[in-house]
């Protein structure tokens, strides 16, 4: 494969996590403060969504891809070859994306997990 192609499925890999990350925040913000129980709280979720989170995550995922593709980018300038750069780049991102994930949608602290069990960090 070449590196354009691992460019580009690097990048939408990279811009869908952020924006689905972004979503979830969002989402969780809202259920926050709806005081709403039952079918009433179905509603307003099913109304938020198709009001507010569709056309939100289309531009979320357009700004994010954009984003994505400047890091990459800047990656690629910090290795020596392009497919190093592009590799090194996405396994940052995506390990950053992970620590995110697991704090926010799952309540796991990877960090003090990571402190724990190496003593020196």
């Amino acid at each position: 494969m070449n590196n354009k192609k691992i460019t580009q499925y690097a990048i939408y890999a990279v811009a869908v996590l952020c924006a689905a990350l972004i979503n979830e925040h969002i989402i969780k913000y809202v259920k926050k403060h709806i005081d709403q129980q039952g079918y009433l709280l179905v509603l307003i979720d099913m109304a938020i969504v198709v009001l507010i989170f569709a056309p939100a995550f289309a531009l979320v995922t357009k700004y994010t891809k954009k984003l994505s593709q400047v890091y990459l980018k800047t990656s690629k300038k910090f290795s020596s070859s392009n497919k190093k750069g592009t590799l090194w780049g996405f396994v940052i991102a995506i390990f950053i994306l992970f620590i995110l994930y697991a704090h926010l949608r799952h309540n796991i602290d990877v960090i003090e997990d990571l402190k724990a069990m190496v003593p020196s960090l």
